[in-house]
């Protein structure tokens, strides 16, 4: 897994990348590495011309609602999707996804437009009961959905297959950079699966990143990567690596936190809303 970014198909031939900040310069070093030398294809990194606001919550849609005479319904906006919606600063790309899982929007705008853009939000949410959310949240919420983090979930030590992401992975479409390896990868089976656990009690504290797991023979069996507490859920949320024979939903298994062994469970992936039911509401 080389990075992680969102990419919007513009037109045929212009595509919108959005990654993580702290990736800007990876991101864009990978990209040109794999630039052809024929100049067909161009690179231009608009990062210090734009910003985002996420706009995402049940009631997001009547927010936004008020900020847009664009149409946001399902049929005219279905998620995972993109459009250039009018807003009174001016248009502003919208993107029908989020890192928390719930209905919502991703708004990039022009630098001159994010404060009145801000401001019109927030006005339009206050009646809803509008709030900023900071990263610890999102963090909390997108442990709840099983969204791996990059640098930290996902990264050059595994593959796709690893990480279980299989649904992205097209073996029958025409030659990729990578496909040989994974053919040969879906073949053997791959070393690694990553699974969304549950500690079985609260205890004092998450798994921490590197976490070893064990099996209940105490066997060491994975790695976490990512532990938090879910307020919606109201358990303690591990995800991790796991040898393939341990991520069916249920398997017992158990995660060395600062010292103790706790008992955690395998659990469907995602444990929040497995059907995304909120997302497309």
């Amino acid at each position: 897994m080389l990075s992680e970014l969102t990419v919007t198909r513009l037109a045929d031939d212009l595509f919108y990348a959005v990654g993580a900040a702290s990736a800007e310069w990876h991101d864009l070093d990978v990209l040109e590495a794999a630039l052809p030398t024929d100049g067909s294809v161009t690179i231009t990194n608009v990062t210090a011309d734009r910003g985002s606001l996420i706009v995402v919550g049940p009631r997001s849609r009547d927010v936004l609602s008020q900020v847009t005479t664009s149409p946001l319904d399902n049929a005219s906006f279905p998620w995972l999707s993109v459009r250039d919606i009018d807003t009174a600063v001016g248009p502003v790309r919208a993107l029908r996804v989020n890192y928390v899982g719930e209905l919502g929007w991703e708004l990039h705008a022009t630098n001159d437009q994010m404060v009145p853009l801000y401001e019109a939000i927030w006005a339009a949410g206050e009646q809803y009961g509008i709030r900023d959310f900071g990263i610890y949240a999102v963090d909390s919420l997108r442990l709840d959905k099983g969204y791996r983090g990059w640098k930290q979930d996902m990264e050059i030590g595994y593959s796709p297959f690893d990480s279980s992401l299989d649904r992205f992975v097209d073996l029958n479409k025409p030659d990729f950079v990578g496909k040989a390896a994974l053919v040969a990868e879906k073949a053997a089976g791959s070393a690694w699966r990553f699974v969304s656990m549950t500690l079985d009690e609260p205890g004092d504290a998450d798994a921490p990143f590197c976490s070893s797991i064990f099996d209940q023979d105490g066997n060491n069996i994975g790695l976490a990567t990512s532990g938090g507490w879910s307020f919606t859920l109201d358990k303690s949320i591990a995800l991790g690596f796991v040898r393939p024979q341990f991520e069916a939903e249920g398997t017992m298994l158990q995660i060395k936190i600062f010292g103790e062994m706790r008992a955690a469970t395998v659990g469907r992936e995602p444990l929040y809303d497995p059907t995304n039911e909120r997302l497309r509401a």
